[in-house]
């Protein structure tokens, strides 16, 4: 009783050694937002943010009980990407952030539109105007796995930006430190889509 007991012990651990593999690595990932192509290509972070479901809870006249809830929260993305001499990649953003915030008139909107349907000519069969289609853009961060190779696509639908952290240019800094800029998106929902490997 005691052996068979150490042999179904042994078995088990030889299981579990047996199904270890690679381990996901912080480096290995690419990110990309087509309507700022610039600022992607210089990107040198990009989170999977947080995922939550909402609760609710049952009061009883003892343990208040917790039930599951119906509306998950998705966390904020955030990047990180070095800025180009020319500025070229942190415009991109500027831009985007400035026509959505409209500071001074709507008409501060309609140059980032126009903007927008010359770049991506799918967009010209809608209406400019629509507010809807102009002001959003889709995100990939794609995950690569030990060798390089894609193993997984983080798709983020209807991303916006919220925020652009500034930058502190300083004189009397005796080493040359590149600037990296910092800026936050909102964004509907992400998918998480595996890559079958045949």
């Amino acid at each position: 009783m005691f052996l068979t007991a150490n042999i179904q012990v042994q078995a088990d651990t030889t299981a579990n050694t047996a199904s270890q593999s690679n381990y996901l690595r912080p480096n290995a990932f690419t990110f990309f937002i087509k309507d700022i192509p610039n600022t992607s290509y210089t990107c040198q972070s990009a989170n999977l943010p947080q995922l939550s479901l909402g609760n609710a809870v049952q009061p009883t006249p003892f343990t208040d009980i917790p039930r599951i809830g119906d509306k998950l929260s998705w966390g904020e993305l955030s990047i990180r990407f070095l800025i180009s001499e020319d500025m070229s990649n942190y415009i991109e953003l500027y831009n985007w952030l400035y026509a959505l915030g409209f500071p001074y008139s709507y008409n501060d909107f309609l140059p980032f539109a126009q903007n927008r349907t010359t770049r991506f000519p799918f967009v010209n069969n809608t209406n400019t105007n629509n507010y809807e289609v102009l002001a959003y853009s889709d995100g990939t961060l794609t995950v690569l796995d030990s060798t390089n190779n894609p193993i997984a696509y983080i798709i983020y639908k209807d991303l916006f930006p919220v925020s652009l952290e500034g930058l502190d240019f300083e004189i009397a800094s005796a080493t040359v430190n590149y600037f990296t800029a910092i800026a936050t998106f909102k964004y509907s929902s992400f998918q998480v889509q595996p890559i079958k490997i045949s």
